[in-house]
């Protein structure tokens, strides 16, 4: 400080500090912009991929409602047209007798007949709301499907959005468009699918449920959202009145391509950084946002960090310019300054500041943009996981509507044989199975021999020709379903049901087995397997989503399909099926990090690129030229106006400036920045406001040699060092106030100290390296009976020092000879033992060499005064205590009598280490022995 305000105090000085000032900010400004927009890109490729991956979602979903319509509206069409036959053959019966048993046949929910104008002349009573029914008639053409999807009425005091539907099919008469029978039938599993569809919360929850963003939906007048479950009601409010201004302006999210951008938004006062896709197909609109303090805050933190050391630079390249002038000028080595030779003299300073900051930014730098690609992997690896099994559980429901469909519709068929059994011939069955849509209909009596096909098989036999599966049919059980699988004659994927016949009494008179093309469930069954799931899953260049099986370790599916079936150890550095993985690795030969999760016996696998993308790359590579040459312009004009306020403080230049090496000067303060950083990092991680670190000291990743644990190994370093710094200078200051014995066991305490965080700090590290240190400790128990009598002796050492605290044998201070050497104790550890001799030479002796010890300080500390023969009587008592003077006078004047050299072991034979001890005529016998 005080070099600073010598500087600052002359004209040069307050220029210096005036350009200092202004390149400081120019710098923190780059820093900022640089960091901000590579947040923003970071973040805007996250929301567009999970845009992409969204509107594949959406797709998918759309194909599969358009697969389930199209199944169910087959029905509808099949039913209908049986009903149709019906009304035909029952022409004794009058219109209102058919519709009833019409609706009986067929499982219908009503039928009614309507004429030209489409008005009901008979009806077995409609479901549907009257209003949407009648105005659905108006529109609806013979043959069409149509279906309706509406809210059933809230009972009085009751709340309730359950939803009905009901589908509509209409046919003429006799082809006569006059008159029309119009069924109306039950669509549960539509419904459900639809339902399904159009609930965009959960659609949006198979992507979003592992990200911090928010999403919501503007179809038509209707605004749904996702993730924002607890706002409150007034905050509801004002988030709906933004949210319709910013889908009002949703051409500002629109680029000139046509592509999505982002754009900041405020919802309820708070920013937003946002992006938005239109859906065509559903007409709706699809916001994303991610909270602006989300986006930034971790920008904020990489800025200010970084910022913060350029600026510690330049004022430390002030102080070692002005050190390194001011020591050429007390040596006489110099007349006067100029830039050419500032720069020949302080050139390790200059490489010093250069090197330290762009090294410390560009390993920031590069660790904000791994813990992102981390984040980035693992969120993507989180939903093929949850995809796969969203589609695991939609394969048994897509089974399940397959079947029953064609349950129903074989129910239906056979329910009608059983009233027309005049129909169980070749040409009726052939009818029927047009009717149906089936490949086959086939008609066995009870002992399981085919009796009548609509095909050209004959002689069909349970056991011999169809499986023991449809016993149970023959035993009177109501239906059986078989499939899918394929025929053995066609080779065609189908699904059989077989449909138990009964006579007049009852009683099982063989079954109905119809044969349908298993094609469509296939498909839907294809695409939701694994290997499609992940094949389809939208990814970036370079992105690679896979799935190994565990038991063999092949790929069973990955982005390029010419993978699969390879054995990924082969590819996979560092890889173990069955185990969850996290951290750097090589595939293929390139750098990756890899996230991978094991469950149900296969491991999902997802890769980005270890080096960030071109983007990225640039922002750094361009921060860092700009902080690179700005400091190097600067560098000339702070050195010489430096090297000015130097001759111009000739006064206030301090005397310890010119003393110590300049170079000590970087050394000591990135030390104190780093320590404070790391302390500061260790705050922000511990209340979650840097995730970056948030990433690091959880320890999310596997351990092994890389960014993330060189960043962890860092901290715990400097951490752990200056734990020990506060620790030895509390005992340092303590030992100041204790005596000799406290403090010896305060050094030995300290020493034993420092080993033990040498010790962890070594295990720790190693540890995070990925070193096997249970492995290393085994090891090292080897090494240590190889090595024998060398590790027996530093045993011995820490076994004597721990021995030495405990028993206060030899205290620092202490005059002492051990193994001939005479001296003063001057320090103790742990290990080892330093004595300082009469001529100041330094003897390092192993604690198991302190043996034998004559301790002088020892001797004259504890005298007791040996009392004279006949000391019964106080008078004699008192005497001797006169004489006690004259009695010492004879050694007490052997030094002074003694040869000249003596004189210079004086602080030898000093007074003893307590001179407490001495009595009063001890003091008053020194002026008569001088006389």
């Amino acid at each position: 400080m005080k070099e600073l305000k010598a500087i600052l105090r002359t004209k040069s000085g307050r220029r210096l500090a005036v350009v200092s000032v202004i390149i400081f900010l120019i710098i923190t400004a780059v820093v900022f912009y640089a960091t901000f927009k590579l947040c923003e890109n970071i973040h805007q490729k996250q929301m567009n991929n999970d845009l992409s991956e969204i509107q594949r979602i959406i797709d998918s979903s759309r194909n599969e409602l358009a697969m389930r319509s199209r199944i169910y509206e087959e029905d509808v069409l099949t039913r209908a047209e049986l009903g149709m036959k019906i009304y035909a053959e029952e022409s004794e019966k009058t219109d209102a007798e058919k519709l009833r048993q019409i609706r009986s046949a067929v499982s219908a929910a009503s039928v009614s007949l309507v004429d030209e104008q489409r008005k009901i002349l008979f009806t077995t009573g409609v479901v549907s709301p009257e209003e949407s029914f009648s105005a659905c008639l108006q529109t609806l053409e013979p043959g069409q499907f149509y279906m309706d999807v509406y809210t059933t009425p809230a009972g009085e005091g009751e709340e309730t959005d359950h939803q009905e539907s009901m589908s509509l099919m209409m046919l003429p008469v006799d082809g006569n468009s006059k008159r029309n029978v119009v069924f109306e039938f039950p669509c549960d599993t539509v419904l459900d699918f639809y339902n399904t569809i159009n609930e965009w919360p959960s659609m949006l929850e198979r992507i979003l449920f592992s990200r911090d963003t928010a999403a919501f939906v503007k179809v038509g007048d209707r605004i749904e959202s996702y993730a924002l479950d607890t706002l409150s009601s007034g905050e509801a409010q004002r988030v709906r009145a933004d949210l319709n201004r910013v889908f009002q302006n949703s051409d500002r999210f629109r680029g000139r391509a046509g592509e999505s951008r982002t754009r900041l938004i405020s919802l309820a006062g708070r920013r937003y950084l946002a992006t938005m896709m239109h859906d065509s197909g559903e007409n709706a609109d699809l916001l994303l946002t991610i909270p602006l303090q989300n986006v930034f805050r971790n920008g904020v933190f990489i800025a200010v960090a970084i910022s913060a050391l350029v600026g510690l630079g330049i004022v430390l390249i002030q102080i070692y310019i002005y050190r390194c002038v001011l020591r050429a000028k007390a040596r006489k080595r110099i007349q006067g300054v100029s830039i050419g030779w500032i720069c020949r003299v302080t050139w390790p300073g200059l490489l010093t500041i250069l090197v330290v900051p762009v090294f410390f930014a560009s390993m920031l730098l590069m660790l904000e943009s791994r813990t992102n690609a981390a984040f980035f992997s693992a969120n993507n690896r989180a939903s093929i996981q949850n995809e796969v099994e969203w589609r695991k559980n939609q394969e048994n429901k897509i089974r399940v509507t397959f079947m029953d469909i064609y349950q129903k519709r074989a129910q239906t068929i056979a329910a009608y044989l059983a009233e027309h059994p005049e129909e169980q011939t070749r040409e009726g069955l052939e009818e029927l199975s047009r009717i149906a849509r089936s490949e086959y209909l086939m008609r066995f009596d009870k002992d399981g021999q085919e009796t009548v096909s609509s095909n050209s098989y004959t002689g069909f036999a349970v056991g011999k020709n169809l499986g023991d599966q449809y016993q149970s049919v023959l035993m009177g059980y109501p239906s059986a379903m078989i499939g899918p699988e394929a025929d053995p004659y066609t080779n065609q994927m189908q699904i059989s049901s077989a449909i138990l016949m009964t006579d007049g009494g009852g009683t099982p008179d063989g079954f109905l087995l119809a044969v349908f093309s298993a094609g469509d469930l296939n498909a839907e069954m294809n695409r939701m397997k694994l290997e499609n799931t992940v094949n389809q899953f939208i990814v970036q260049e370079n992105h690679v989503a896979a799935a190994v099986n565990d038991a063999d370790g092949l790929f069973i599916a990955h982005t390029d399909p010419k993978m699969i079936g390879l054995k990924a150890a082969n590819y996979l550095e560092d890889f173990e099926p069955g185990n969850s993985y996290e951290g750097f690795t090589e595939y293929n030969g390139k750098n990756v990090y890899l996230s991978a999760s094991s469950s149900n016996g296969r491991t999902i696998l997802f890769m980005v690129p270890g080096q960030g993308d071109l983007y990225a790359r640039k922002v750094f590579a361009l921060m860092l030229l700009g902080m690179l040459l700005i400091l190097l312009l600067y560098y000339p004009i702070a050195g010489l106006l430096s090297a000015r306020s130097v001759w111009n403080a000739k006064e206030d230049i301090p005397v310890s400036a010119s003393s110590g090496k300049p170079m000590m000067v970087f050394y000591n303060g990135f030390v104190v920045f780093l320590t404070l950083f790391a302390l500061l990092t260790m705050i922000a991680y511990a209340n979650g406001w840097w995730t970056t670190f948030d990433f690091v000291f959880s320890e999310q990743w596997t351990k092994g040699l890389h960014l993330f644990s060189f960043w962890a190994a860092l901290f715990t370093l400097v951490i752990t060092l200056f734990v020990l710094l506060v620790i030895q200078t509390v005992l340092n200051l303590v030992e100041k106030r204790l005596s000799l014995r406290t403090k010896t066991i305060t050094r030995l305490a300290s020493s034993l100290i420092t080993y033990l965080a040498i010790i962890f700090l070594a295990f720790w590290i190693l540890n995070m390296f990925g070193v096997n240190t249970t492995a290393l400790v085994a090891s090292a128990g080897v090494i240590s009976i190889a090595v024998g009598m060398g590790a027996q002796s530093m045993a011995a050492d820490l076994l004597a020092g721990f021995f030495m605290m405990l028993e206060g044998s030899v205290h620092v201070g202490d005059q002492v000879n051990v193994g001939g050497v005479s001296g003063t104790v001057t320090d103790m550890g742990i290990r080892t033992t330093e004595i300082t001799d009469r001529d100041g030479n330094v003897v390092v002796l192993n604690n198991s060499k302190v043996t034998g010890v004559t301790n002088k300080s020892r001797h004259r500390a504890e005298p007791e005064p040996q009392p004279a023969p006949e000391a019964n009587h106080e008078s004699e008592t008192k005497q001797d205590s006169k004489q006690e003077p004259e009695k010492g006078s004879e050694p007490a004047a052997k030094p002074e009598s003694g040869p000249t050299p003596q004189k210079d072991n004086k602080p030898e034979a000093g007074p003893a280490p307590k001179p407490e001890t001495q009595t009063e005529p001890k003091k008053k016998q020194k002026p008569r022995l001088k006389a």
